[in-house]
């Protein structure tokens, strides 16, 4: 396959895309006084409670360091508390407190506003299309 790359940079798309979307997630965010990033770590939280700040890192695609940042900025705020892993007592896992498990819906509601403001005249079967080509990229790129 050839690339016209002043045409379809794949790179610098998906870059002014995450940029673009990054951008209004934190207008949407600012009110809860959270970061895209940060919205980011909760919503995996909550699909994947008591998981481990290393497997977290993983699922996330960033360093370990970035993410104990992260979760350092959480856990001031209050919305995300670590335990004591029962299968390992020298590692942690991560919860949602009782305060951000209240306003999960709230913050989907707002990530939701984000994404149909982003796929308007997008239909269903472009972004199901859309999703499967990069999570293929993705797969390629992390063999």
């Amino acid at each position: 396959m050839q690339f016209d790359h002043e045409e379809h940079s794949l790179g610098f798309i998906l870059n002014t895309t995450t940029s673009l979307i990054k951008r209004v997630m934190s207008a949407h965010m600012k009110q809860h006084d959270l970061t895209p990033e940060q919205f980011g770590v909760l919503m995996q939280l909550r699909m994947r409670d008591g998981i481990s700040q290393k497997k977290l890192a993983e699922v996330m695609y960033k360093d370990q360091p970035t993410v104990g940042k992260i979760i350092e900025k959480l856990e001031s705020k209050g919305w995300v508390r670590r335990e004591a892993d029962p299968a390992d007592r020298r590692a942690f896992v991560l919860r949602l407190t009782d305060e951000a498990s209240r306003k999960q819906n709230e913050l989907q509601a707002l990530s939701d506003q984000m994404y149909i403001q982003a796929m308007e005249g997008v239909t269903q079967e472009e972004f199901k299309e859309l999703i499967r080509i990069i999570n293929k990229i993705n797969r390629n790129l992390v063999k």
